[in-house]
């Protein structure tokens, strides 16, 4: 595993000081499969919380996630690191709550960790690999397993996250955590936790119908999202939006694609009611509720070969690509993506079309602001979209015969 050099001298840092720093988690688990790791998990044992935040203080800046049990993140020039020391779950008589241990060691403190695969420790100062539960026998056999049955039961939100893990690493779900996970409760999970892992479903693996298998099999969506329709077919849906995710353009209409392949068999109400569960309006500043909606709404009507007229109304809704590409999704012919070929050659593919005319034209005319100002730029733009016009002059042309009809 290749670490910057601010990382290895960070390490060296926490050794020097008494310490033992162990890479651990997603960085372990995908270098081990050859994937590139997005980020860097750092446990820290045998070195007190307080001499640990003191130590960190000087390597970077500090932000206490959690100071009281000893989780931080620490950003280093470019890199940003999630450094924390063991994690262990009080008795019920002493709270039953969550606090830091740096002494329990790494048997111990992997117990505590989802699933094997998550729980295999490295260290790069002596590149030596700790694998107290078995995680690299399960990547070989591609294998989800949990670490142990009770510590993975006080997280239910660990039943999506296997469902998503399925998905993105292809791997089956072992007898035994299908069990566990079955019996799990859900239905308390936070909203905005749920929404994340599905997120994590429908924008990173390559065939997220895997993941829908895995729920199916998890019995997830009777007790979390009962609205959903579910029907199988569903799953080639998924998988063609994913495989266009890139077509679309960037997050969060790529997000909004995949989002409404998946409820793409549900009624409005289906629809309404799912975002409402998940608290998913807007994604930074993008309308991600109206767009899966309107996409959903929209798509049958791109299955045939519409008018130029048409398609320019449909701009002023949503985005045709979006509506282009879910129709495809569902369907698997080409005649959408005809369609969004002549959306984009008339400039509507992303956005409506530029309006002609504004307010500030029809003052110069000698149209006062008022309900009438309101109605002359409606039925211009309602003849612009019509294809009657297609300048502005022809605007300025229309707009004055029709305010001259207003005054008589």
């Amino acid at each position: 595993m290749r670490l910057p050099t601010t990382v290895i001298n960070l390490l060296h840092a926490i050794a020097n000081a008494g310490g033992r720093a162990w890479m651990v988690g997603g960085c372990v688990r995908d270098h081990l499969l050859d994937k590139s790791a997005q980020d860097l998990d750092i446990e820290v044992h045998e070195l007190p919380n307080n001499d640990l935040l003191t130590l960190l203080n000087n390597h970077g800046r500090v932000k206490a996630v959690g100071k009281s049990f000893g989780v931080y993140k620490l950003r280093m020039r470019k890199h940003t690191l999630d450094i924390s020391i063991p994690q262990v779950m009080r008795q019920a008589a002493e709270g039953g709550k969550i606090h830091g241990d740096p002494f329990i060691g790494q048997q111990n403190a992997a117990r505590r960790r989802d699933l094997t695969i998550n729980a295999i420790y490295y260290c790069p100062l002596t590149q030596t690999y700790l694998d107290p539960f078995g995680g690299r026998r399960d990547l070989s056999e591609r294998t989800l397993r949990a670490v142990d049955s009770e510590t993975f039961a006080e997280d239910p939100l660990r039943v999506l996250r296997v469902m998503q893990f399925a998905a993105r690493f292809e791997f089956e779900v072992a007898p035994s955590l299908v069990k566990l996970c079955r019996v799990l409760p859900l239905a308390d999970l936070p909203p905005e936790r749920v929404w994340i892992e599905f997120k994590k479903l429908l924008t990173k693996p390559t065939h997220p119908s895997i993941g829908l298998k895995t729920a199916r099999l998890l019995d997830v969506f009777p007790r979390l999202i009962p609205d959903l329709d579910d029907d199988p077919s569903i799953d080639v849906r998924l998988d063609r939006a994913a495989s266009a995710r890139h077509q679309v353009g960037p997050h969060p209409r790529s997000l909004a694609l995949v989002l409404a392949a998946m409820l793409s068999r549900c009624t409005p109400e289906q629809v309404t009611a799912i975002l409402d569960r998940f608290r998913v309006h807007n994604i930074s500043g993008y309308p991600l509720r109206d767009r899966v909606l309107h996409a959903i709404k929209d798509a049958p009507k791109l299955l045939h070969i519409v008018t130029d007229s048409q398609l320019k109304w449909m701009a002023e809704e949503g985005e045709i690509v979006l509506v282009a590409y879910l129709a495809w999704a569902i369907s698997g012919n080409k005649v959408p993506l005809h369609n969004l070929e002549r959306a984009h050659g008339l400039g509507v593919g992303f956005r409506p079309l530029p309006t002609l005319v504004g307010g500030a034209d029809l003052i110069e005319l000698g149209v006062g602001k008022g309900p009438l100002m309101g109605e002359l730029l409606r039925h211009v733009r309602r003849a612009q979209l019509d294809g009657e016009i297609n300048h502005k002059d022809e605007a300025i042309a229309l707009l004055q015969t029709q305010f001259n009809d207003q005054l008589k």
